[in-house]
């Protein structure tokens, strides 16, 4: 396979990046104004009635929401193609323009914090708006920078991402993997066919090789990954100690306003509960296929994928709207404008990121990246990206831009639960036993493989880390891959052989350097996997989920997640969803 460049591409299957600026005079138009609006909210610092508030927060949503347009824009047009320098430097230009515009407003917080508490009275008395926004700087007092310090970080901020960004650079545009052969047959490699296409081969010889081929080229890159997260890590741990905590963990946590407890419950249970129930499904593609040992390099094998059939991007939205009629009309409609809006950019090409991801800049509609390859299961990516979509269409229709965003330990429930509703849809319209089963094994190695398995495994790596970043102790590429293998082998046990390069997966993912991220895609699918069962078993299960959605950041996680109809207080719902994992892998084992 060789992938195409991206002007190479049919417009029809690139997103429509005109809905969000038409022109790159557009995007300079909102870089100029947002600067005018933070240089008027600098000269507003000393506010001293109800009314200046209100301006204030008034001017500081709008630049909020040219912020979020901006950095949406610069994201669409670089993670399409890394190897397109125009492209590329045109997104450094936007980034490199919100240092100075967040340095004039760094003193925000601080001066909400110091606000006479009668002004803050008399204005949620007066008006409705952002009254949960200001509760949410108010819950901060003692764990916030002073403003020197603070405009200090927001001088650097486009420095400060350097780790990030250029961790995309090297693996998106620096990285070249070597071609393998098979049998006489030589084969390119890529981040974008090994992590779409080879992981899934169904020829063993093809997949072990692709792996090894991959591994290698990682392995040339460690230190450097390493150096780039130990610089992030160094980053987070100084801003966490400014703010007031001696753990990364409790300073992340304290930001998505989680208690510990929730996050440690749902690394520890998984880790516990869900391992026997994983390694019982290894063994069932073990049986399927033959295999006399399973690797690590065969772990996302999926049962029967010669029965798959190939499905166009046209094809796919027939299955969009045949899953989500279940949501309502209101629903649909909403989901359905991802075709008729062209939110979706199904290209594979040259230099574009891997993986999926949705972006949904206020108010105008969101945008998805995929990397089309025609294999069915990728239905399961669609709808999981609409999802997002829908719900911060939700969101932000009925929510101010400053209180759009739930905690990050719902923000995959939405995406999830859409997964659970396409595989509910297939297996009620299907009498055939082999799809059932092909249906029921891309339950478990598309929905909560990937979320509950790869994610949370992530996350459980991604603590051992961070207690080492909290004792002060020094990280470097082997140490994290040693803390990557302890991971990998406590949950596969002795079962799965560890190929060599197993140890690096921790270099595979962003998410590292987007703090606690991972550990809330198996949290949102625990709630998600719940509302999916209300949603066909109780009449009011839709409307209760469709509430939470337009819910956004106004309630507590556990009142978010009772809205949508799933009690999140004990971990019950936790527990209900590993069941529901294990009662389709049983099924599975009848149907091998």
């Amino acid at each position: 396979m060789k992938l195409p460049l991206r002007s190479e591409v049919k417009e029809e299957l690139k997103w429509d990046i005109t809905r969000l600026y038409k022109d790159r005079d557009a995007v300079k138009s909102d870089i100029k104004s947002a600067s005018e609006i933070a240089d008027k909210m600098a000269e507003l610092k000393n506010l001293k009635t109800k009314e200046e508030l209100k301006n204030f927060l008034d001017l500081y949503e709008e630049l909020m929401i040219k912020v979020s347009r901006l950095s949406t824009y610069s994201e669409l047009i670089s993670t399409t193609d890394m190897t397109d320098t125009d492209n590329v430097n045109f997104a450094n230009t936007i980034d490199m323009s919100f240092s100075p515009i967040f340095e004039k407003i760094s003193f925000v917080e601080n001066l909400i914090l110091s606000l006479d508490e009668k002004i803050i009275d008399d204005y949620k008395k007066t008006y409705e708006d952002y009254h949960v926004f200001l509760d949410s700087i108010l819950r901060m007092k003692g764990h916030v920078l002073s403003d020197e310090e603070s405009k200090v970080f927001a001088s650097l901020s486009y420095a400060l991402n350097g780790p990030y960004n250029t961790y995309e650079i090297s693996k998106l545009a620096d990285m070249k993997f070597d071609s393998f052969e098979v049998d006489g047959k030589t084969y390119e490699n890529s981040y974008v066919l090994f992590e779409n296409f080879y992981q899934y081969h169904e020829d063993l010889k093809v997949r072990r090789a692709a792996f090894e081929s991959f591994s290698k080229t990682l392995e040339n890159y460690k230190n450097t990954t390493a150096s780039l997260y130990e610089m992030y890590l160094n980053i987070e741990k100084t801003k966490a100690t400014m703010c007031g905590f001696d753990s990364l963990i409790d300073y992340h946590l304290f930001g998505q306003d989680v208690k510990r407890e929730l996050y440690d419950r749902q690394i520890d249970v998984i880790m516990e509960d869900l391992a026997p129930i994983m390694r019982k499904f290894e063994k069932l593609v073990q049986k399927f296929y033959g295999i006399d040992e399973m690797h690590f390099a065969d772990l996302k094998l999926p049962i029967d994928k010669e029965f798959s059939k190939e499905i166009s991007e046209e094809e796919s939205w027939k299955y969009v709207e045949e899953a989500l009629s279940v949501m309502g009309d209101e629903y649909l409609k909403v989901a359905m404008s991802a075709k008729t809006d062209r939110w979706v950019d199904f290209a594979s090409n040259v230099g574009k990121s891997t993986g999926g991801f949705c972006s949904s800049p206020y108010k105008k509609g969101s945008y998805i990246l995929l990397s089309w390859t025609r294999e069915f299961a990728e239905l399961y990516t669609l709808v999981h990206e609409i999802g997002h979509g829908v719900h911060f269409h939700y969101a932000q229709e009925n929510n101010k831009a400053l209180e759009e965003e739930p905690s990050l330990y719902f923000i995959e429930s939405p995406s999830t639960c859409n997964e659970i509703l396409l595989s509910k849809y297939l297996l009620k319209n299907t009498t055939d036993e082999r799809f059932r089963r092909y249906i029921l094994a891309n339950m478990i190695t598309n929905t909560y493989f990937h979320n509950f398995v790869t994610h949370l495994l992530e996350a459980h790596y991604q603590r051992e880390v961070y207690y080492l970043v909290d004792k002060g102790e020094p990280i470097n590429a082997d140490i994290l891959s040693e803390l990557k293998l302890n991971t990998l082998k406590k949950f596969w046990g002795d079962e799965i052989v560890m190929d060599k390069g197993a140890e690096l997966t921790w270099m595979r993912q962003p998410h590292y350097f987007m703090g606690l991220y991972s550990y809330t895609y198996s949290a949102g699918l625990t709630i998600s996997t719940n509302a999916a069962n209300n949603i066909y078993e109780k009449e009011d299960g839709a409307k209760n989920w469709i509430e939470a959605l337009k819910a956004g950041g106004t309630l507590k996680i556990e009142d978010l997640a009772k809205l949508g109809g799933v009690d999140i207080s004990t971990d019950a719902a936790l527990k209900n969803t590993i069941a529901y994992i294990g009662s389709i892998v049983d099924e599975l084992e009848k149907l091998i």
